[in-house]
């Protein structure tokens, strides 16, 4: 009889990524993360290569659609990382469950997203004309340098970041300071042109327990321009919940 101990699951990071993007925003999280971490990168609706996917309007209903696909996943041991849009998907999906009583997560790690009542600059976004918005979009650092000529692909990216935009502006949800009974994480970039690190560390009212706050070198994607900082930065969060 093998009477070895049973190791203990890796933890699970789920990662929702920011408006206008998709899952490969995490391509490469599993090898700079290790083996004690289990990245999964979650394609919101309507995200998919195909794009026929459902969207949804409203983040409540983005929500209740995630609880339900991820599923038995979510009763595992998880942390819940968003990135801008992704802070805000990620804070909605965790609120739903603790009001249905449902596991939380050990962490709640928000990046490059102001807390949810002080998003208002940001989803007036969604107000520019077509041409605004792709110049915010380029300035903003967050197109591939490949594609920053491709009007098609642009085309269609600001047709996608205003709709994400739209939605996070659509939910009450985004504005209810309820206490999570998980910790929340936060990280912002230095010279984030969009994120105010005053709005940022207002997450801080979203947990009835004590988070992080760090700063990273870098602007609204400054996991990208400071990669191995930001690295070092998330592993100091995930360490304790993921064990030696």
């Amino acid at each position: 009889m093998n009477t070895s101990p049973v190791a203990d699951p890796p933890l699970t990071l789920f990662g929702f990524h920011p408006a206008g993007g998709s899952a490969a925003a995490f391509t490469g999280w599993q090898r700079a993360l290790g083996p004690r971490i289990r990245v999964t990168a979650v394609r919101l609706p309507g995200r998919g290569t195909d794009g026929r996917s459902t969207r949804y309007g409203d983040l409540d209903s983005l929500a209740r659609a995630l609880d339900e696909e991820l599923g038995d996943r979510l009763e595992t041991p998880h942390v819940l990382y968003g990135h801008s849009m992704g802070a805000l998907v990620a804070h909605s999906l965790a609120a739903l469950r603790a009001t249905r009583g449902r596991r939380a997560p050990r962490r709640l790690v928000v990046a490059g997203s102001p807390a949810p009542h002080r998003a208002a600059a940001l989803i007036r976004a969604a107000r520019l004309t077509d041409a605004q918005m792709m110049r915010w979009m380029l300035g903003l650092d967050g197109v591939p340098a490949g594609l920053r000529d491709d009007t098609g692909w642009l085309a269609h990216r600001v047709t996608a970041l205003r709709e994400d935009i739209l939605m996070c502006g659509a939910s009450p949800a985004t504005a209810r300071r309820v206490p999570l009974p998980c910790p929340v994480d936060v990280l912002v970039g230095s010279t984030d042109p969009v994120v105010r690190p005053q709005d940022a560390a207002a997450w801080k009212e979203y947990s009835a327990r004590e988070g992080s706050f760090r700063v990273v070198p870098g602007g609204h994607f400054f996991p990208r321009e400071s990669r191995a900082e930001f690295f070092a930065r998330l592993g100091e969060v995930l360490a304790a919940e993921a064990g030696p």
